[in-house]
């Protein structure tokens, strides 16, 4: 809830819709911004103040893809690829009870609110499969700090092993024979589902749910058309990882014959609600499609660049009017949950394609990917931008700051130079959530014991599925490894030993 109305006066505010950057006064209200006018205009006598004259005032950042059980494992990769990272999903995000969940959860909501967010869109994994219980936990969590989220099961009615043909047969006997007890019983999950859904009336305010059918092949045509059925029934958007990696381009050209996005436009699930996220193996076609059927992206530089994913081509999806955001991924692929890193990879990222500098993002083009086409991403199509009727959902950063001395083009340096330290101040529905570089919506004086308490516990419950993990992952990162050079087509995406010659 906003409390009063506040003036806000002579920031310099930067509006990615138009990118103008000029001095304004800006009254909020209500939670939203009722007027702008130029410093001293408005004259407000019964408002707080607040002087902004050392402020760079932006939307706060919506990041479009995050993982906020993926929180308590911060660190653990080195040199992963997407593969090993999903061979290790059994205990990065295993043996969690509710409250376990929350501290997650919250740890993840306090991270993103330090770095300018406010607004994410997670993709909640529960073994085996979703509980009332366990997502109540995570909007509570996302309440109590005060930031705005979509949060969705992410669910498969298929193992890593049963998903991709020849992996299992790759396997040491004893491990084949393990993975094969690792079965998913889809219409349990989907059962599970429908519970979560019953209780979405009850969620705290700015909580909202979808869905997560999390990988195409990891879900029989059966279970991904129930997940559709159910959104449709409910009203929910649809995001899937898509063409992620190589080997997932590969693979659903083995098993249907065609690219990811091809099947899923077959089968009927592509529409306004779908989101895509990474869409890094994608051709002309692809895009097509989704453009077609007015589909969304979640643009995710950090994780494709750390797990050795490839490069998403953003240029070609903006030509085509797909709406893209802008996206962190979970603290297991993109630990620091950083928009601001995010905006910089995306602006570098954009620049490794062989096209000529005008097809770059540029420096506003960028900002909005992280604001207004977020804000798309999570429904919230009001948000991420400074106007009349807007949220007022702000982030503040400090002019004082190095990273903007000498102050020369304020989107440019917040793309190319600025880092959280630089944030001053967030504010959500007109309630600073952030002051002060403090975190004052939620308690958090003994966050970081409570967490260290936690993977403490989480390390020895989880040692013997940790210890598995370990004997598989080089088998399938060496399965992935001999498919390396399965042909794609045209589509090359610059992360991998050779490029391809086809024109």
């Amino acid at each position: 809830m906003s409390i009063g109305s506040l003036l806000i006066h002579g920031g310099l505010v930067a509006d990615p819709v138009s990118g103008q950057v000029e001095r304004r006064d800006l009254l909020i209200d209500g939670g939203r911004i009722t007027r702008i006018g130029v410093p001293g205009a408005i004259k407000e006598s019964n408002a707080r103040q607040y002087d902004a004259t050392d402020r760079l005032i932006l939307p706060g950042f919506i990041n479009a893809h995050t993982h906020g059980h993926a929180s308590l494992m911060k660190g653990v990769a080195d040199r992963w690829t997407l593969e090993a990272s999903l061979t290790n999903g059994p205990w990065l995000a295993g043996a969690r009870d509710p409250e376990t969940i929350y501290l997650s959860t919250l740890l993840a909501a306090v991270d993103m609110l330090s770095k300018g967010c406010t607004a994410c869109f997670d993709l909640v994994y529960e073994f085996p499969r979703p509980t009332a219980e366990g997502f109540a936990a995570v909007a509570r969590a996302y309440a109590d700090a005060g930031i705005r989220a979509v949060i969705a099961p992410m669910v498969a009615d298929k193992s890593l092993y049963d998903a991709i043909p020849g992996l299992a047969a790759t396997l040491p006997a004893d491990l084949r024979n393990t993975v094969s007890g690792f079965a998913l019983h889809g219409d349990a999950t989907i059962e599970a589902i429908e519970a979560v859904v019953a209780m979405r009336n009850s969620l705290p305010e700015g909580i909202s749910l979808a869905i997560a059918p999390t990988i195409p092949h990891h879900c029989s045509e059966r279970f991904l058309l129930q997940c559709v059925d159910l959104a449709d029934r409910h009203d929910l958007p649809i995001h899937m990882h898509v063409a992620e990696s190589r080997l997932q381009a590969v693979t659903a050209r083995k098993l249907y014959g065609r690219s990811p996005v091809a099947y899923l436009n077959d089968l009927g699930v592509l529409s306004p609600r779908f989101i895509a996220a990474h869409a890094i193996w994608l051709d002309d076609h692809d895009l097509d499609l989704m453009a077609e059927h007015r589909c969304r992206v979640a643009h995710i530089p950090a994780s494709n660049l750390r797990l050795g994913s490839g490069i998403a081509h953003v240029r070609p999806m903006l030509d085509r009017g797909i709406t893209v955001g802008l996206a962190t991924d979970g603290a297991n692929s993109s630990d620091a949950l950083s928009m601001l890193q995010a905006m910089r990879l995306a602006s570098y990222g954009a620049r490794a394609f062989a096209a000529p500098r005008e097809a770059w993002l540029t420096a506003a083009e960028t900002v909005r990917l992280a604001t207004v086409g977020g804000a798309n991403i999570v429904g919230r199509p009001d948000s991420g931008r400074i106007e009349t009727g807007a949220p007022a959902d702000l982030a503040f950063f400090d002019l004082d700051h190095i990273d903007f001395v000498p102050l020369t083009d304020p989107l440019n340096q917040l793309v190319t130079c600025a880092d959280s330290a630089s944030v001053t101040d967030v504010m959500i529905d007109g309630r600073f959530v952030v002051e002060n570089k403090q975190i004052v919506s939620v308690d958090i004086s003994d966050l970081r014991e409570r967490v260290t308490d936690t993977v403490a516990r989480l390390t020895v419950s989880l040692r013997d599925v940790r210890t598995l993990a370990g004997r598989l992952e080089p088998h399938v990162v060496a399965f992935a490894q001999s498919l390396a050079n399965e042909p794609l087509g045209n589509i090359e995406h610059f992360i991998r030993p050779e490029r391809s010659s086809t024109p």
